[in-house]
């Protein structure tokens, strides 16, 4: 176990349902520059539970000290799910820019289950409708706790995720 440093042990503690710490970000991607034009769910499962184990602390949960009177701890998740983390829905018909971000906006006001790893992605389908995007496209919105990623590793983290292959 790691104990979180002081900067992000206050996200923690700012943390609240009206003020949530986490930051979101989104990528879209032409599935038909993919190898056979297509991208099934479970290529993109086995794709990030593969980068996940390049980077051990999104495997971490929190773990409180008794009392809360130390700052917290991170906790390798023996029981770490990565399908619980990767999830799969579509836009809502009529599937364009305004639905898209609208569905991004409720994704990313929702509160993140900090008794789980930190982080949240959503590949977003169903956009045939969104003016300048391939047909076929989809997205992948991610949304990470604070504490989990300042901006060095956040972006070190993007790259890992939305790697070009």
């Amino acid at each position: 176990m790691k104990q979180l440093g002081i900067t992000d042990s206050a996200f923690i503690n700012l943390e609240h349902p009206n003020n949530p710490q986490h930051v979101g970000s989104f990528g879209i991607y032409d599935q038909s520059t993919a190898p056979g034009g297509k991208v099934r769910f479970k290529q993109l499962i086995a794709h990030f539970e593969h980068q996940v184990k390049k980077l051990p602390l999104f495997r971490t949960r929190l773990i409180n000290s008794p009392g809360g009177f130390a700052r917290p701890y991170w906790h390798v998740d023996e029981d770490f799910d990565v399908e619980f983390h990767v999830r799969h829905i579509a836009v809502p018909k009529p599937g364009d820019w305004r639905q898209l971000c609208i569905l991004m906006a409720r994704l990313h006001s929702r509160p993140i289950d900090m008794s789980r790893p930190l982080w949240e992605v959503y590949v977003i389908e169903g956009l045939d409708n969104v003016e300048g995007l391939p047909k076929g496209c989809f997205v992948i919105f991610s949304k990470l706790h604070h504490s989990l990623v300042d901006g060095g590793g956040g972006a070190e983290c993007m790259q890992a995720i939305h790697d070009l292959e």
